[in-house]
């Protein structure tokens, strides 16, 4: 097998973006290869509903031991698992134009992301935790890895960090720039790439 790009990483048996977002809701948008041109993605590293669980477990959101019986499970719902990754996949679309539009573009991406935040927030359950208190958790079922990821989404847009996304000029993937100094999703790539087409133009 070939070399992989360096932006991207073979994770059990997947191909996966390497995260660059500095947070798991932006590395989760980042999950497909192109925001510069809208419509279908030129590569979509989320192919299937096994994918997102690998991805979710490559980015701390999910245990090996849970992806492995939520794996379990869309095996024997096989349609149930395949309208769950086309409501992520839509999921992901709404929750980028919310992320890089101004207020007044997003009218409808904003309630479509609220629909699905507010449903993940309404299946919570509230248990007893390992040291005698109590925590919040969602039912672990197909629907728990978009419901977590939307729950990530609600912190990030209602928190301090929402100020510091940014969008990558050359790709329009999204990441955090706390301290203002950060351009790009990654100098290896879309870095690397406007070097080269700088330096083309100054020698023509």
């Amino acid at each position: 097998m070939s070399a992989l790009p360096s932006h991207l990483e073979l994770v059990q048996g997947v191909v996966l973006p390497k995260p660059v977002g500095a947070h798991p809701v932006l590395d989760f948008v980042n999950t497909r290869s192109d925001w510069t041109t809208r419509g279908p993605a030129r590569t979509e590293w989320l192919t299937s509903y096994e994918a997102f669980l690998i991805w979710n477990s490559a980015v701390g959101l999910l245990s090996p031991a849970a992806v492995f019986r939520l794996i379990e499970q869309a095996g024997g719902r096989p349609t149930e698992a395949a309208r769950r990754l086309t409501a992520t996949l839509d999921f992901r679309i709404d929750l980028y134009d919310v992320l890089t539009s101004r207020p007044d573009e997003t009218d409808g991406p904003f309630e479509a992301v609220a629909r699905v935040i507010e449903r993940a927030s309404g299946r919570r359950q509230f248990v007893r935790a390992e040291d005698e208190g109590a925590t919040w958790e969602l039912p672990e079922d197909l629907a728990r890895p978009l419901d977590q990821l939307a729950l990530l989404a609600a912190e990030l847009l209602t928190g301090p960090e929402r100020a510091h996304v940014r969008t990558c000029p050359g790709c329009g993937w999204l990441f955090l720039d706390a301290r203002g100094r950060r351009r790009w999703c990654s100098m290896a790539t879309c870095g690397n790439r406007a070097k080269v087409r700088a330096h083309a133009a100054r020698t023509r």
